[in-house]
C-alpha cells in the first residue's frame, strides 16, 4: 500500500477518535447525558472498526511519521481561542467531521463499501452536533444572510453542485429552496417580464435536488429551509418550512414537522402578530421595495412598516423583497435580523462574489436584533 495515503488514513483515523472524543467528554461529565454520550462512543468506536479492520493498526503505525509532517509547523491563531462550551463542541465534532470526509475519500480507493460505512457516520455526527449545541443553548436560528435558491430564477445552474456550493461558502446563513414559476426580465419594461413556469416539477427531481442541496449546507453548517413542501421538507432532513399566508396552518405544520423550523411570510403589522401567536419560528416581512421575484406580492411595505414589526414582535424577522447592494444598508438599518437576497445574487454573471460582497456589508453591520 501506498505509504502516503496510510499516513493521510493514520493523520485523519487519530483526528476522528480526538474530536469525537473531547466532544463526549463534556457531554458525559458536563451535561450528564448517558444516551448522547453512549451515541459518540459509538461512532467513535465504530470508525475504528472499520479503519482496523481494513489496514490494522500496525500497519498505519508503520507508515507514520511525525517528526518529518510539515504540518507541524503550520499554526493559526483560532486554534489558540475556544467561545466557551459550545466553541469546544463546534471546533472539535467539525474535525472530527472533516477527517471522516477526508477517510471517506481515500479508503476509496480500497473499499467502496467501507467508505459508504464511514459517510453514513458522518451524517451521524452532523445530527449529533445540532443536538448537542441545542442542549448548551446554541439552537439554531434565522438570522443574516437568507438565500433564496429559486429555480426559475437560477435556471439549470442550480443542479451545478460546484457554482451553489461555492455561493452557499461565500457567507449564506439560511438557504431556502423555492420552486415556483419566476419573473426573468429581458428588459426595463414591465411587458419584458418573461415567467418561467417550473412547477411541475416531479417530485423525485426535487427531492434529488433536496438532497444536494442537504448535503451542501450541512457541511457548510448552513440552515436549510423548504418553501411550501412540508413533505419534501422531512424527506431530504431540511431543517424548516417556510410557509405563505395561504398554505397550511402553523398548529396543524407543527405536528407533521414537530421541532423543525416553520417561517410565515407576513405583509402588515397584524399579519405578524397573528403569525407569533400561532407558534412561526420566525417571519419573513415584506415586499420591503418593489420585486419581480414573485407574482402578486403587492405594493412593497417600506421599511418603516418592518422596522415598527420588529419593535413589535419577539420572533426573528426576515427582510424580503427587492432588497440589492445598494439599498442594504437601508435594510439593515429596519432592525430585521435576516436579510432575504434572491435576483441580487442569482442574477448575476458572478452570484459567489456578489454573496460576498452582501454578506461582508451585512456581518460588518452592528448586530441590531
Amino acid at each position: 500500500m501506498d505509504t502516503g495515503i496510510l499516513r493521510i488514513i493514520d493523520a485523519n483515523f487519530n483526528r476522528v477518535r480526538e474530536g469525537l472524543r473531547v466532544v463526549e467528554e463534556l457531554v458525559r461529565f458536563e451535561m450528564n447525558s448517558k444516551e448522547l454520550s453512549e451515541r459518540l462512543k459509538g461512532i467513535r468506536h465504530s470508525i475504528a472498526g472499520l479503519i482496523n479492520e481494513s489496514f490494522g493498526s500496525s500497519l498505519l503505525i508503520s507508515a507514520r511519521d511525525s517528526q518529518n509532517d510539515v504540518g507541524l509547523a503550520i499554526h493559526i491563531d483560532t486554534e489558540d481561542y475556544r467561545t466557551g462550551k459550545a466553541g469546544i463542541i463546534k471546533a472539535n465534532i467539525k474535525r472530527a467531521q472533516e477527517a471522516i470526509r477526508v477517510l471517506e475519500e481515500f479508503v476509496k480507493l480500497y473499499s467502496i463499501e467501507t467508505s459508504r460505512k464511514l459517510k453514513a457516520l458522518r451524517y451521524q455526527a452532523y445530527s449529533l452536533e445540532q443536538e448537542v449545541l441545542q442542549i448548551v443553548g446554541e439552537k439554531k436560528r434565522i438570522h443574516g444572510l437568507y438565500l433564496i435558491l429559486d429555480y426559475g430564477l437560477f435556471g439549470e445552474r442550480i443542479w451545478d453542485r460546484d457554482c451553489v456550493k461555492e455561493i452557499i461558502t461565500a457567507g449564506v446563513d439560511v438557504v431556502q429552496l423555492r420552486v415556483k414559476g419566476e419573473a426573468q426580465r429581458d428588459g426595463e419594461e414591465e411587458k419584458d417580464i418573461v415567467w418561467q413556469q417550473v412547477e411541475n416539477i416531479p417530485d423525485g427531481k426535487l427531492i434529488m435536488l433536496g438532497n444536494m442541496l442537504r448535503e451542501i449546507t450541512e457541511e457548510a453548517a448552513v440552515l436549510f429551509i423548504i418553501n411550501d413542501r412540508l413533505d419534501i421538507a422531512l424527506a431530504v432532513r431540511a431543517d424548516g418550512v417556510h410557509l405563505g399566508q395561504d398554505d397550511m396552518p402553523v398548529d396543524v405544520a407543527r405536528k407533521l414537522m414537530g421541532d423543525k423550523i416553520i417561517g410565515i411570510s407576513t405583509h402588515s403589522l397584524i399579519q405578524a402578530q397573528q403569525a407569533e401567536k400561532s407558534g412561526a419560528d420566525y417571519i419573513g416581512i415584506g415586499p420591503v421595495y418593489s420585486t419581480t421575484t414573485k407574482r402578486d406580492v403587492g405594493k412593497p411595505i417600506g421599511c418603516e412598516i418592518v422596522h415598527e414589526i420588529c419593535k413589535t414582535v419577539s420572533l426573528p424577522v426576515v427582510a424580503i423583497g427587492g432588497i440589492n447592494q445598494d439599498n442594504l444598508t437601508e435594510a439593515i438599518k429596519t432592525g430585521a435580523g435576516g436579510i432575504a437576497v434572491a435576483n441580487a445574487i442569482l442574477k448575476t454573471d458572478d452570484p459567489a462574489a456578489v454573496t460576498k460582497k452582501i454578506a461582508g456589508a451585512l456581518h460588518n453591520m452592528p448586530s441590531i436584533c
